[in-house]
């Protein structure tokens, strides 16, 4: 923009655009033009056309709010998801040339709804929505419906059979921690972050209250999480064999190197080179949950107990996931299943 005076009055150039603003040259006018250069009201009183801030600068607003309100680990998620899905397709572009069948078009490269779910309702809604107080558009253009997508994410539980194979196979290097996973259904960043503190081998309980991921050991994400669960006697077992590794430690479970793991991701190689070694499917090391869960509820286990040992919100959730597995409900824990005569690993 540049101000100019033509017989005392100031003019306005933008990109060779001439407007007279019918205001005397002062020095006041023209500190006032300047200073509401980018100012909505400013270029409508004038008829001067802008296209004002772009959809990435209302995106980063929006995420340097988010900063002082989420954790560390989940502000990191929601620049990624900035970065690789949002940037691409919104670069250079303002809140008015976005229109719902561009959006409609943005949907259809999702292919988890999760993901979508986070850039649209996490982010773009509400850059949209300060577009809009701010002036710049009038109405919002996610009127679209989201797509049908189908995750490529399956559940594959193990079966009595591999679980015992695993946990008996002499070079497994995460026999203990896998003995826990198995046995509990807690997420691999809760057990990486429990302490000793948080094992009661006299009540047979273990306080779960925290998570370890991206190096960072922080509350979880849910009240529900926070959780006491039951020590089962397989679980009690891999667990006292690991106090004698790293019983003199805070954490209970710990590198070779006696350093504490950093995320789940650390034990990927290790996890696939013993599931490759064993002649086992390669999956997620996840599956440990949906393993303990499937068994359990197959074995007529008390689907609320499940739930609770799961740190699910609510029984429906529980259902939900697992209604497949689900049999008769039976009160009390079913004992054919933890008898320890079944799992060689507890023949000794």
């Amino acid at each position: 923009m540049r101000l100019y005076n033509r017989n005392g009055i100031l003019y306005i150039d933008i990109n060779g655009k001439r407007t007279s603003s019918k205001l005397q040259d002062t020095p006041t006018n023209r500190k006032l033009l300047e200073n509401q250069y980018k100012n909505t009201e400013f270029y409508k009183k004038f008829n001067v056309k802008t296209k004002g801030k772009t959809v990435l600068e209302f995106c980063r607003e929006v995420l340097e709010e988010k900063e002082k309100k989420l954790q560390p680990t989940t502000i990191r998620s929601y620049y990624s998801l900035f970065q690789s899905r949002i940037v691409p397709f919104f670069d250079k572009k303002y809140p008015h040339e976005i229109t719902p069948a561009k959006i409609k078009d943005w949907y259809s490269t999702f292919k988890d709804r999760t993901t979508l779910n986070t850039c649209v309702t996490g982010i773009l809604i509400p850059a949209f929505e300060n577009a809009i107080i701010d002036g710049y558009i009038q109405a919002t253009p996610f009127i679209v419906k989201f797509p049908t997508l189908k995750s490529d994410y399956e559940m594959k539980p193990f079966t009595l059979q591999e679980i015992d194979l695993i946990l008996t196979y002499k070079e497994n290097p995460y026999k203990h921690f896998l003995g826990v996973a198995f046995f509990t259904g807690a997420r691999t960043g809760e057990i990486l972050a429990l302490e000793w503190k948080d094992i009661d081998f006299e009540n047979k309980t273990i306080t779960i209250n925290k998570t370890r991921t991206l190096g960072i050991t922080k509350n979880p994400k849910t009240k529900s999480s926070f959780r006491v669960i039951d020590m089962l006697p397989q679980c009690e077992f891999f667990l006292r064999e690991q106090r004698k590794i790293t019983g003199l430690s805070q954490n209970v479970f710990l590198r070779a190197s006696g350093k504490i793991f950093s995320h789940s991701g650390d034990l990927a190689k290790g996890w696939h080179k013993l599931l490759k070694s064993l002649n086992l499917e390669k999956r997620s090391i996840y599956q440990t949950r949906h393993t303990f869960a499937s068994n359990m509820l197959s074995n007529k286990e008390d689907p609320l107990w499940v739930s609770q040992m799961l740190g699910h919100k609510n029984l429906n959730i529980t259902l939900e996931k697992y209604t497949k597995y689900l049999k008769v409900e039976k009160k009390g824990r079913k004992t054919t299943f933890l008898d320890d005569e079944y799992f060689s690993f507890a023949q000794n």
